[in-house]
């Protein structure tokens, strides 16, 4: 390895689209991410094949940060044009800042990988071979156990990156790299069970209200020691003081009703429980009910009430996710601008880009909500009162960080704020995560299975609410789903009728019924359409116009001969069709079950009439498999194909 190391000229560059890139070996990419932190990422670096392994700076702090060393002479020209055609390509897809940095560092990794593992590569050869040899070291490491091992998600995205960059650089279509590198195939990791339950999530939910209300109250009305009510105590004229393991005190008779600490001599029989001796008390009385208590009240910030901010901030956060089964980083995402309280309760009161997805979401809330935002809107005004300097002060979800400097709140915040707290000591902390699924869960339940209803909610599709969103795996769900279509089968075939016999169809022939395209229709003196006898009012209502309503009618028969037969099933697969486009699960119960059933009870009836029929039944289903419909429900049924192939595309883009 060479030992001429030195620095380079350096660019920086951001995740904006960019119609050219000149000098991508001086690329240094910044950007923020969510809590709006700076970070630089050197990727101009791997141009050179012999370099400085690592740069000696942090990854997470931009004003120490410092390039890698680089051997000028190794300067690839060929590597050049591939970055420069890979960071064009990246930058188009208007992704964000985080995202941006996470696929370089995974490119990075790879390249590094390449040159310090590999044999430096230089052509497409090259890399395919390093490719290989790198999967065969990722799947190795995915064997692993412990902190050294790489789940199932990690392999992908890293031999996905690595994938993508080959096929960016040598403008591969995708069934050149598919012929050169098979796409790696992501199984998955086995879904693993949720560590909080309903009651945890009830219990978690009503501590973090009761502690968002207890101390935003104190902050905004001065109030200190904060009197707290804990989940798991009953007593009464509890305080906190600080977020150490001595932190709460029961203090009975200490105050007034206003809230103002008592004389010494009135409440050191109440601190002897905690301090031996009277020195001791008279010390603690002037320390928190004199000294911090003044600084509380005062309107410098300090280190107290700092905790009591970012605590309030956490504790509505996750209020704000249970109320709104709102995804994560649009959540963060928000700012106040993009709130209209007057809707909350009645309709959307806010949207947001979802960038993973690529559409904007909806945010929607019972008008309890309501109340806890408004309060928490206060206290970004007491923040913005402050007069601390920050560039985020537009964002509803803040935090104070350190040297009092105001941050984005980001994910993990809780974390570090509830999991080491003794307010929470004995509450099982329920993560982001697990909120929005227990949300989805408890929608499930409380909607008897309607899960539009939950996808709507959710801003998610049918599909990924039934895998990613309900408490099963998707084989027994399989199974349930099964076991609950048997028995909506049934309850169709006997709700809508006045008792569970089936109801008989009329034959017609040549001479007493008119063709129509459900069949054949005897009312030849145009009477008024009527249900046929057996079924009740739940049955749909005949008429003329519906010609699948025409199956419940008194007046509806049927040939015994292939052309009536062929409209019946041809109607089924209109039917089927029509449902597969709406993709509403409760239309399909209500609407198009019954008709579909009943045209498989006519079916059936017909099979029983005449031994003969069965012929001209399997002569029909074999018409249909085979895509030939009735010459009046063709159309109709084309028409559904092309806008299901439509709506199936407009999915995958």
């Amino acid at each position: 390895m060479s030992n001429k190391f030195c620095s380079r000229p350096l660019i920086e560059l951001n995740n904006e689209v960019m119609s050219k890139i000149p000098y991508p070996q001086y690329s240094v990419v910044v950007g923020l991410i969510a809590d709006g932190t700076t970070f630089k990422i050197d990727i101009g670096r791997i141009c050179y094949t012999s370099r400085k392994k690592d740069s000696g700076s942090s990854l997470h702090n931009s004003k120490r940060y410092t390039s890698s060393l680089v051997d000028k002479s190794t300067l690839s020209m060929e590597r050049i044009k591939w970055l420069r055609k890979y960071l064009l390509n990246l930058f188009e897809k208007g992704l964000r800042s985080e995202t941006v940095r996470g696929i370089l560092y995974t490119l990075r990794y790879f390249i590094n990988f390449c040159d310090f593992k590999g044999s430096k590569p230089l052509t497409l050869n090259d890399l395919i071979s390093n490719y290989k040899y790198y999967q065969v070291h990722l799947y190795q490491k995915s064997r692993l156990s412990g902190k050294k091992g790489a789940s199932s998600s990690t392999l992908y995205h890293k031999l996905s990156t690595a994938r993508d960059f080959i096929q960016i650089a040598f403008n591969l279509s995708n069934s050149d790299i598919t012929r050169l590198i098979p796409k790696h195939r992501y199984t998955g990791s086995v879904k693993k069970e949720r560590q909080s339950s309903q009651k945890d999530f009830k219990k978690y939910i009503q501590t973090c209200i009761t502690y968002f209300n207890e101390f935003s109250d104190a902050l905004l009305n001065k109030r200190y020691p904060i009197p707290i009510t804990t989940p798991n105590s009953t007593n009464k004229n509890l305080y906190w003081d600080s977020g150490n393991s001595q932190g709460i005190k029961y203090l009975p008779n200490c105050f007034d009703h206003n809230g103002v600490p008592l004389p010494f001599d009135q409440v050191k029989y109440d601190l002897s429980r905690y301090f031996i001796n009277e020195e001791s008390q008279k010390s603690y009385y002037k320390k928190t009910f004199i000294d911090h208590r003044n600084e509380w009240i005062n309107e410098e910030l300090s280190s107290k009430k700092v905790y009591a901010y970012n605590l309030c901030t956490a504790c509505f956060y996750h209020i704000y996710l249970a109320f709104t089964a709102a995804n994560i980083q649009p959540t963060l995402d928000l700012k106040i601008s993009d709130l209209d309280i007057d809707s909350l309760g009645l309709k959307t009161f806010a949207k947001k880009h979802k960038y993973r997805s690529g559409r904007d979401v909806e945010f929607s809330a019972p008008t309890q909500l309501k109340r806890y935002l408004i309060k928490y809107l206060r206290l970004r005004d007491w923040v913005d009162n402050l007069g601390l300097e920050t560039e985020h002060n537009e964002y509803l979800f803040l935090r104070i960080g350190e040297n009092y400097q105001p941050k984005r709140f980001a994910r993990d915040c809780t974390k570090s704020i509830t999991g080491k707290s003794i307010l929470f000591k004995d509450v099982n902390i329920v993560s982001s995560k697990d909120i929005r699924n227990l949300c989805a869960e408890y929608f499930v339940k409380h909607s008897r299975g309607n899960l539009s209803l939950v996808a709507r909610k959710l801003n998610n599709s049918l599909a990924t609410v039934a895998i990613a969103y309900t408490a099963i795996d998707i084989v027994s769900q399989s199974i349930e789903m099964n076991q609950y279509h048997e028995k909506i089968s049934s309850k169709i075939l006997t709700s809508n009728r006045i008792n569970k016999q089936s109801i008989p169809v009329k034959l017609s022939t040549h001479y007493d019924s008119e063709r129509i395209p459900a069949g054949s229709c005897s009312n030849i003196s145009n009477k008024e359409p009527l249900k046929a006898e057996g079924f009740n009012s739940k049955a749909p209502n005949p008429s003329c116009a519906t010609f699948e309503s025409c199956l419940f009618c008194e007046f509806f028969s049927v040939h015994l001969d292939f052309e009536d037969i062929h409209k019946l099933l041809s109607l089924k697969e209109a039917l089927l069709k029509s449902s597969l486009i709406r993709n509403d699960p409760e239309h399909h119960v209500i609407v198009i079950k019954p008709s579909l059933d009943r045209i498989d009870e006519i079916i059936n009836y017909l099979k029983n009439e005449n031994d003969n029929i069965t012929d001209l039944i399997d002569e029909a289903n074999h018409q249909i498999n085979m895509n030939i419909y009735n010459k009046y429900w063709s159309k109709h049924i084309n028409f559904l194909i092309k806008a299901l192939k439509s709506n199936q595309m407009s999915i995958k883009l």
